[in-house]
């Protein structure tokens, strides 16, 4: 854990944040932009990276882990948020965030930490076109 470069940059950031220290706006702005531009990279970088052939083996595998992610997730937020007694915004907020497809920047992870960059671009994409059925759904049972 302690070469993932997202817990480096955050335990970096909180750093210079607590010690009151401020970036010079040049390189904030030049930080924002590459940020911005992140996140079209990491998609363009997952689709490069998708092998659909590859995953003929692991499919139930594969078919486990998007179930548990789009539907056994959100289901233990919407348990947690209904037990805990949450308000109705911060109980959607829960199942809503809890029923998001992985993020591209578990590719870039993957890749980058030795993982199987192929299986984790399969697992967003699939993931992603499959929460266009099952998010609208955990936004009905969240309401």
């Amino acid at each position: 854990m302690l070469r993932n470069p997202l817990i480096i940059a955050t335990v970096g950031g909180l750093g210079l944040n607590l010690l009151g220290i401020h970036l010079p706006e040049f390189v904030m702005a030049t930080v924002q932009r590459l940020g911005t531009a992140s996140i079209a990279l990491g998609l363009i970088a997952v689709g490069a990276g998708l092998r659909l052939t590859g995953t003929v083996v692991e499919r139930p595998t594969l078919a486990w882990w998007l179930a548990v992610k789009l539907i056994a997730a959100p289901a233990v937020a919407w348990l947690i948020a209904t037990r805990c007694a949450l308000p109705p915004l911060q109980r959607e907020i829960a199942i809503l965030f809890a029923a998001l497809p992985t993020a591209s920047s578990a590719y870039i992870l993957a890749v980058r930490m030795g993982g199987n960059g192929a299986i984790v671009a399969f697992l967003i994409s699939a993931g992603t076109v499959i929460s266009a059925v099952t998010l609208p759904v955990w936004i009905g049972i969240a309401r």
